[in-house]
């Protein structure tokens, strides 16, 4: 018998197991940011609490120097995809929680602070 998950408590368990600092090492050296750059450009772009859970576990992982470079990684484009979200929803709770997590990754690094800037983040906030 095989259990399969919806994406919506796989998003959430991975919010969820990500508040512990040694899962978050591990999720982030075992790849777990494809997964999200995955999620992001496909299940986020269709359903709006899914759209949240990674939005929000991204938010909590942002909190660790380590998983920086992920941010910072151009072929991944989180924080592209993240913002990209935004084009699809409109709910408050999605877009405080990318506002969350920016405001993290400007004072964290500055490639982020240039991902960001590169992409246009200042009109995207103009417009919200």
């Amino acid at each position: 018998m095989t259990l399969q998950l919806s994406k919506h408590a796989y998003t959430f368990y991975m919010m969820y197991l990500l508040k512990t600092n040694d899962l978050a090492r591990e999720f982030e050296r075992s790849g777990g940011f494809e997964i999200f750059s995955r999620l992001l450009d496909t299940d986020c772009t269709v359903d709006h609490q899914v759209a949240y859970n990674v939005i929000a576990a991204l938010w909590i992982v942002s909190y660790h120097p380590f998983a920086l470079k992920r941010f910072e990684d151009f072929q991944l484009e989180i924080i592209e995809r993240a913002v990209k979200v935004l084009d699809y929803f409109n709910k408050e709770k999605i877009v405080r929680a990318v506002l969350l997590l920016l405001d993290n990754l400007k004072m964290a690094s500055a490639a982020c602070h240039e991902v960001m800037s590169d992409i246009g983040v200042l009109n995207t906030i103009i417009k919200l």
